[in-house]
Order: C-alpha cells, then sequence, then structure tokens
C-alpha cells in the first residue's frame, strides 16, 4: 500500500519546505499495510510549519562558518555559535544588536552539587534546508566520563526560533545482579543538575515580565528575579508511588509548581510558563514544552541570566541516570523584534496537521475525509473511544507523569490477579506495540489526540526502554526491556521488568531484555511521521540486536562453538514460530525498509527458514497447547508482512515462495483444527480480555493466507477469518475489562485489519510461477545445545578440550567483542556507525 501524496518533496514543494516535523519516505515505510487501510492521507507538518510558511517569503536560512564560528541567519537576526575550549558558546542578535549569550551553555553538577567541565565536539549540520538546520554538538562530562551529552539546536525561518534539545546519556552496563534492575544499581550515575544558561548582553536595560499559561497575560517581574519550578504533576495522584528513588522514597516534594517572584511566593498546579526579556533591541522569550507532563522542569531569571532548568537543582533529591539509560528534553527561544513574539511559542508543541490528498499527489486544504471513518464498524469506533478514555483516567490514577515516565502506559491489566497493597505501579512499555496503534489512528481520524498519545510513547520507548549501552552480553546490548513484572507492584525497577523485591524464596527469578519483545514497527511509523532520527536509529538498534545476540562468537561458549545461539527465534527447547521469531524477523524487515541494507534481509529470511518449513508436521508443534504456543500467530503475521512487502520490492524469488508455501501450509491447518480460544476454556490460566482480542490476530493470520490461495481454499480462509472475528468481538463485548491496556494495543492494529479484511475490496497477492523443491525440514540446535551434545561424548568432550586451549579462539573471541564495542554504535544520524 502507498499513502499517495505523501513524499517529503511533495510536502515541501507545498509548505515551502518550512516544516519542523516532516513526514519522510512512508511510501516506503507503510507499504506493508493493506492496501486502502489508511489512503488517502497526508501530513502538511506541525504549527511551526505553517508558521514560517506564512513568514517564507521574509528570508531563506543562511549558514556560513569561519575560523570555528557557524553563523545562521534570517532578515534582521542571526545566531552566532561556536564551540572554545570543548565549551559550547551562542550569541544571539536582532539587527547587529546584541541581545543575549551563552559563555558556558551547558551547566552540569555531579552528585555533590559540584559543577562539572564538559567537553563538547565541533557542531555538525545534520538536517539543513533554506527554512529550517538542524546543527548537533556531541560532548561528554569530564567525570564521569560515562555521561554523555548531545545538543541540537534547530532554526526556523521567519520565525526567530530556535529549538534546544539536549539528551544525556548513561553509556554504562547496568550490573543487573542475579538479573534484577532495581534503582540504585552499580552501574547508575547521579547528578544534581542539567542546565542551560543564557547571559543578557552588557549594558542592556530591560524588562522582565511571565506568563503561567499559553493563553494567559504577562505579568511584569519587577525584581528582576524569577524562578518558576514543577515539582511534581499538579494532579490529585502527584505522589504516586511511580515516583520513588533508590531507597523508595517519593522524589515529589509538593503539588504543582512554585512560583518565587523575588520575595513573593506562590503555587499552581499545571502551568506551561513563558519567561519574556523585554529591551530596546528586541525581546527574548523562553519556553519548556510538557513542563508539567516532563516534570521536574524549572524556568527563570536571575542575576542578569536566564536559567532552563530540564533537570533543576532541588535540595534533597539527585537524579539517577540508570546503566544504558538515556533522556531527552526540549526548550525553545524566540527573539527578534519586541512584538509579537509570543505568537510563536504558542505553537511549538502542537502536533502534525492531516490532510486529505489527491490521487495526484496535491495537497488540498480540506480536514481528513471521512470516507475512512466510514470504513470502521461502529462497534470499533466506540471501542476505541472508550479505550482512550480509559487510558487517560489510568494516567492520572497513578500519576504517569515525570521525566522518566511519561508517555508511558499504565499496565492496568495486571490489576486483575494483583493482591498487593494499593495502588499497583506497573509499567507497559509498549508491548503489542501501542505506539504503532496509537499512530494508526492518527493517520485514519486526523484527531491529533491520537498523535499526542503515540508521540509521547515513541519519545520514552526510544530514551527509556532501551538499554543504550555495548557494553554487557550481546543479548541485553541494544535491546528493549519487557513490561514491568505480570501482577507485581514494579517497586524501584522502574520501566526495567525485575525487581529483586517480588524474587520468589527458591524460585529461578530475574533476566533481561528479550526477544519475545521487541517492537519496531511503531518507531518506523513514528519517524515517518515525523522526521525525528532518534526514531530511526531505535529501529536500528533493535534489528542489530537480533543480529548479535545471535551470534555465538559475541559470548563466552563462542570459543567452543561458534554457531548461532537461538536467542533470536525463542528459548532453548523450542525454536519453531513464536512470539521471539516473529518480532525479530519484524525488526530485521523494519530495518530493511528503513535502509535497504541487504543483510537484513538477508537474517530475516535466515530466521524464517529456521522456524518454518512448507512441510512442516504442523501437528508436532503442538499449537493447540494455548498458553505455551499462542503466540505462533505472531510470527504468521511477521511471514505475512514478508511476503507483502517482498513483493513491493518485485523480489518474486525461491524466498517469497517458500514463506508463501509456508503461510498456506499453516493455514490450512489452522482451518481444520484452531478454535475460538474461549472455546477451550479449561486451558486458560488466565482467562482475561486478552485472549478475546488476540483472537483478531488469529483471524487476521487466515485472511493474509487468503490473499495468496486459489479458490476454494481462498473462500474458506476468509470466512474462517470472518468467524474468528465475529467471535473476537463477542468475547471482547462481554469483559468489563475490555479496554485494559493489552487488550487496546492489540485491537488497535488487528481490530483494523479486521474491519478492513471484512470489506473484502483487496486484490490477490503476487503469485508464483516457478516450481521450488524446498527439501525437508530440518531441526535447528543452538549454541549451547550443541556444546552440551560434545561434552556427553568422550571424543566431543576431547574436541572441546582441544578448542579450550586454543590460544586462536580466544583471540578471536575478544576480537569479536571489541567490534561489537567499538565499530557499531548506534546513532540517530546515521544508524550504524562504523568507528575506528
Amino acid at each position: 500500500m502507498n499513502i499517495t501524496g505523501s513524499s517529503l518533496d511533495q510536502i515541501r514543494a507545498s509548505q515551502g519546505d518550512a516544516l519542523e516535523s516532516p513526514l519522510v519516505g512512508i511510501d516506503g515505510i507503510a507499504g506493508w499495510l493493506p492496501r486502502g487501510l489508511l489512503e488517502p492521507f497526508t501530513l502538511t507538518g506541525n504549527g511551526i510549519g505553517v508558521l514560517a510558511a506564512a513568514n517564507a517569503d521574509q528570508a531563506n536560512l543562511t549558514v556560513s562558518e569561519l575560523g570555528g564560528v557557524v553563523k545562521i541567519a534570517s532578515g534582521g537576526w542571526n545566531c552566532e555559535l561556536q564551540v572554545e575550549s570543548g565549551i559550547p558558546q551562542l550569541s544571539l542578535r536582532m539587527h547587529g544588536r546584541a541581545l543575549a549569550a551563552a559563555r558556558k551553555l551547558v551547566e552540569f553538577k555531579d552528585y555533590r552539587g559540584r559543577s562539572r567541565s564538559t567537553l563538547f565536539g565541533s557542531p555538525r549540520i545534520i538536517d539543513g534546508g533554506p527554512k529550517r538546520v538542524t546543527i548537533e554538538i556531541g560532548g561528554v562530562v569530564r567525570t564521569p566520563r560515562e555521561v554523555r551529552l548531545r545538543l541540537q539546536l534547530s532554526f526556523f525561518a521567519g520565525t526567530g526560533l530556535m529549538r534546544m534539545k539536549v539528551t544525556i546519556h548513561n553509556t554504562r552496563r547496568a550490573r543487573h545482579p542475579g538479573g534484577v534492575w532495581d534503582l540504585g544499581d552499580e552501574g547508575s550515575v547521579f547528578f544534581r543538575e542539567l542546565a542551560l544558561r543564557f547571559s543578557l548582553a552588557e549594558g542592556q536595560e530591560g524588562e522582565l515580565a511571565y506568563r503561567i499559561d499559553t493563553d494567559g497575560e504577562f505579568a511584569p517581574a519587577p525584581s528582576g528575579q524569577l524562578e518558576v519550578y514543577q515539582d511534581s504533576s499538579g494532579g490529585s495522584n502527584w505522589s504516586s508511588a511511580a515516583h520513588v528513588d533508590r531507597n523508595g522514597r517519593s522524589t515529589t516534594s509538593f503539588r504543582g509548581c512554585r512560583i518565587r517572584e523575588g520575595s513573593v511566593e506562590t503555587f499552581c498546579i499545571r502551568p506551561q510558563p513563558v519567561v519574556s526579556w523585554r529591551t530596546a533591541a528586541g525581546e527574548v522569550l523562553a519556553t519548556i514544552p510538557e513542563f508539567w507532563q516532563q516534570f521536574p522542569n524549572s524556568i527563570g531569571f536571575a542575576n542578569g541570566q536566564l536559567v532552563l532548568g530540564l533537570f533543576p537543582q532541588q535540595d534533597n533529591q539527585a537524579y539517577e541516570l540508570q546503566g544504558g539509560e538515556r533522556k531527552s528534553k526540549c526548550c525553545w527561544l524566540s527573539w527578534g523584534e519586541p512584538e509579537g513574539r509570543e505568537c510563536f511559542l504558542n505553537v511549538v508543541d502542537q502536533p502534525p496537521i492531516i490532510r486529505s490528498v489527491c490521487r495526484s499527489g496535491s495537497v488540498s486544504q480540506v480536514p481528513a475525509s471521512d470516507e475512512v471513518r466510514r470504513s470502521v464498524s461502529p462497534q470499533l469506533e466506540a471501542y476505541l473511544e472508550e479505550s482512550r478514555q480509559t487510558l487517560i483516567a489510568n494516567r492520572e490514577r497513578v500519576d504517569q507523569y515525570g521525566w522518566r515516565n511519561y508517555g508511558d502506559v499504565f499496565a492496568d491489566h495486571e490489576q486483575t490477579y494483583y493482591t498487593g497493597s494499593e495502588p499497583l505501579v506497573s509499567h507497559y512499555n509498549n508491548q503489542f506495540d501501542m505506539v504503532l496503534g496509537f499512530l494508526l489512528q492518527f493517520l485514519r481520524t486526523g484527531d491529533s489526540e491520537w498523535f499526542k498519545l503515540g508521540d509521547a510513547l515513541a519519545r520514552h520507548v526510544v530514551d527509556i526502554d532501551i538499554y543504550h549501552t555495548d557494553q554487557d552480553k550481546a543479548a541485553y546490548n541494544g535491546g528493549l526491556f519487557w513490561f514491568t513484572d505480570h501482577y507485581l507492584h514494579a517497586h524501584t525497577s522502574t520501566h526495567r521488568t525485575y525487581s529483586g523485591s517480588n524474587r520468589p524464596a527458591g524460585k529461578a527469578y530475574g533476566g533481561g531484555p528479550g526477544a519475545e519483545h521487541n517492537f519496531t514497527s511503531g518507531l518506523l511509523l513514528h519517524y515517518g511521521i515525523t522526521g525525528r532520527q532518534d526514531s530511526r536509529a531505535a529501529v536500528l538498534e533493535l534489528a542489530e540486536w537480533v543480529i548479535n545476540m545471535d551470534d555465538g562468537r559475541l559470548n563466552l561458549l563462542g570459543v567452543l562453538y561458534d554457531g548461532p545461539t537461538g536467542l533470536a527465534s525463542g528459548p532453548a527447547d523450542y525454536h519453531g514460530p513464536s512470539r521471539a521469531g516473529g518480532n525479530s524477523v519484524n525488526a530485521l524487515l523494519d530495518a530493511w525498509l528503513l535502509t535497504g541494507g541487504k543483510r537484513y534481509l538477508d537474517f530475516a529470511e535466515t530466521l524464517i527458514q529456521r522456524c518454518i518449513h512448507p512441510h512442516d508436521d504442523v501437528a508436532a508443534r503442538g499449537l493447540l497447547d494455548v498458553e505455551r504456543r499462542w503466540s505462533y500467530t505472531v510470527f504468521l503475521s511477521s511471514l505475512a508482512k514478508y511476503l507483502e512487502i517482498k513483493a513491493e520490492a518485485q523480489q518474486i524469488d525461491r524466498m517469497y515462495a517458500y514463506g508463501r508455501a509456508a503461510l498456506l501450509h499453516y493455514a490450512d491447518w489452522m482451518l481444520a483444527h484452531e478454535l475460538p480460544y474461549f472455546d477451550q476454556y479449561e486451558k486458560l490460566e488466565y482467562p482475561t480480555e486478552a485472549w478475546a482480542a488476540q483472537e483478531f490476530r488469529k483471524a487476521n493470520v487466515l485472511r493474509w493466507a487468503a490473499l495468496h490461495a486459489d479458490e476454494p481454499l481462498r473462500t474458506q480462509l476468509l470466512d474462517r477469518g470472518d468467524q474468528l472475528g465475529e467471535r473476537a468481538w463477542q468475547d471482547l463485548m462481554r469483559f468489563e475489562t475490555r479496554t485494559y491496556a493489552r487488550a487496546m494495543a492489540i485491537v488497535m492494529v488487528e481490530g483494523l485489519l479486521d474491519g478492513w479484511f471484512r470489506r473484502r475490496d483487496f486484490r490477490p497477492a503476487t503469485q508464483i510461477h516457478e516450481t521450488y523443491d524446498f527439501g525437508e525440514p530440518e531441526l535447528f540446535v543452538p549454541q549451547k545445545h550443541r556444546v552440551k551434545r560434545q561434552l556427553r561424548s568422550p571424543r566431543g568432550s576431547a574436541v572441546i578440550a582441544m578448542r579450550l586451549l586454543n590460544p586462536a579462539r580466544w583471540l578471536a573471541y575478544r576480537s569479536h567483542l571489541r567490534w561489537l564495542r567499538g565499530a557499531t554504535r548506534i546513532t540517530p544520524e546515521n544508524g550504524v556507525e562504523f568507528c575506528s
């Protein structure tokens, strides 16, 4: 499926290349979605793009570099940026007159509150055009050196706006003793402050003012001293147990926001403040978007300095950045003529605007068409609206706010069998790709509230839920953390699955990121909608994780046998179709869609051949053991996606025929043997609403297969899929808990597909005209089992001993580890950066 008229060039032509968040490459990215599901939509950018386009006739941006000084100018304003002795410095001017400067832009204070110097490299342009340019500077805190900083400055023609995005990253690994990941881990870094500081130009007399809300009036601050500090969300549950430090103590001190203006102190709940400094030369305004949502934040003015506290210093708290964890925060400056600047800050946090697109590709200025809305059943429409209201209420209930939590979803389904003290804190961590579900609803409806949910969750996943380190074992590096424990309180594990507080006596416990929980398609679509490079890099990082976790050379057993570990396709005892292999294949396909890199497609096809075969004895797979094997449909869904994008790429080859034959083979078995889950009630350990939602996936697999089938099998598969889809609705709607997060995540994607398949408005898939011999299935034996098998025989034991004593094998193992840690660092700009 292609979303017509959505290429970057077409949008730039219609909007004057002025977009802050362009839609990029969505034709290829969304090519695996069913034809007709989302057509005919595109995006025109957000409020900044609209304002920039309106001012496009004034001037383009010009960028020049001389003697290490980068100058960005547009009309009467300019900004000069340089890095001197590792310190980034800025100066802002209007008509040649100085307004503000930053001689030491970034302030970082360690755990003891001591200022630590930072060493930044040279600025470089990572995205540029006549209407928008982004410059990046990478840096490292001198002590501790594991803390890296990334500063991105974006400028927009005709607006006098500068967006500053700061990312702080702890590159250490966590030690996770015993497989638990609580705060206070040895790999964490603690710090007291991260702020940006600007000084007003010397000799400038001016007036300080501020407003608390976007639509409010500016109030003067004659004292010249101001601090607006957000300590908590301001909600009724502001002191939720979701906000605790490593000792389990609350990190919030009071409800909402404190305003200190001179000696006067007042309080409010949920502000969106803007600070203004107005002089004869011009005006400087500043704001931090999501000010209360991503608390703590502060913005203020003291001693001639504008201070933007992205992690403001507090009296009794230190911030803990866990091993492999990072966080990005944004703030905005607007400077220029003394009048009218605030209008630009009113829209900096607005989502993209959706427009309908003609098949010719021209953008028409009309609202999103109602045609696609009508194609969705009233039942699904009502369910999604009910789910969204539940989601928003739950966010308030558990106070899912703050710099580490905002965007994630409360895993309310975990309270069904929870027996501990209330309230339960349980984090969802994007299970079943809720990012994808949110963004699909946005594209379907044009409702910006869906975009806000998806955008916030995508940013959370990219920063918090992915293990951004290369210092741990290959099975974990760059992986996505599971949701927190089933039916248990998260305690101090935050978003990292296993807490030592939940360790059962005498039982195995703990673990880490695993292939079963690897969801990339929502991040891929997020990149397609917004152009945000962090989401692109996250997709590639998760695909690299798949490849590396399966590489037997990257763990200690590789000295004995360097074949594949099998971790990308499942647990040690099963490597048939499952969610592990399905999610791994899906991640590799998404990376292929992004880059065209053949290695991603090649490994996806390796996993497909490992997990499934056109001549499998399906009954021997035990797929009717629903508790252990329910997720085989996840794999078949990824296999269907593989066939879709292979056909889009016109690669109708042997592997396409292999995948098609395997899908039809399993679908034929399903037609004869599969039953609705609630007709097998006795097999369900926890008979929840999630099983009814999963029924949609089962129904859709049959329909995907029908696209490749001939009659009469085609109609049989479609009819059975419709029956299971109808049964899914019947079973789901009888649950009062039908809108719980897990069910909602599934229905947002699979429920949409169910409605589309019911219309039967689709073409058959590309057919095969050659006959291939696929041979017989071969049993895959993972690395660990091969080594164990060798140790059981005298000859095998002798071989193992010889390998252990061979220095060359140890050198090879060490060289592979060096390659992993030094040669494949993931960066937002380039995906995989090959370093020296």
